[in-house]
């Protein structure tokens, strides 16, 4: 009789805790939370050009027979290029930097290089060269101009003959980090 009542309280543990048919009720629901989707960040250039500080064009590209330009003390020559800039996402800025700035053998208290200057299409100078996304307009075009400036004030022949070699000059587009959220604006808080 003892080993009977045993075995049905074995039985019956092992269908209380063991999964058996006894179980607690539960329900699931799909969230239906939708899709995250990456934005995208991309810089395409058209050609640049070269103007004095006059306005003229010049061409100071060396495998062109023509390409002769010698730039004066007083001069200010401006390199300006038009680029597409595609920024995909909410909360997307980008900096536009100029890169590889030579080094030349002018010497240095005779000529400034200046950084780079941005415009949006309107010709609206952009703050600190960040460009914002913008849904209306993801692909927005920019010009970026640097200025090379030779002053007046050199001493006697100072830099005759010298040479800035601008061939690998670029640009760069770097998405700019996120501010740290504050309190009031974390969900659930």
């Amino acid at each position: 009789m003892a080993k009977g009542a045993l075995a049905i309280g074995i039985g019956s543990a092992l269908l209380l805790g063991g999964g058996g048919t006894l179980a607690v009720w539960n329900q699931t629901q799909s969230a239906n939370a939708g899709q995250i989707a990456a934005g995208d960040l991309e810089l395409t250039t058209q050609p640049g050009v070269w103007k004095n500080a006059y306005g003229t064009v010049v061409d100071l590209d060396p495998t062109n027979a023509v390409a002769d330009y010698k730039v004066v003390p007083g001069d200010v020559l401006t390199y300006s290029q038009t680029m597409d800039v595609k920024l995909v996402g909410d909360l997307m800025k980008a900096k536009l930097s100029i890169q590889n700035v030579p080094s030349s053998n002018f010497v240095d208290q005779n000529v400034t290089v200046e950084n780079v200057v941005v415009k949006d299409a309107a010709g609206k100078d952009l703050k600190d060269a960040i460009i914002e996304s913008s849904k209306a307009t993801p692909i927005q075009k920019v010009t970026a101009s640097a200025k090379f400036t030779f002053k007046q004030d050199t001493d006697l022949r100072s830099s005759v003959n010298a040479l800035a070699d601008f061939k690998n000059i670029s640009y760069k587009l770097d998405q700019q980090v996120l501010p740290t959220p504050t309190a009031s604006a974390t969900p659930g808080k």
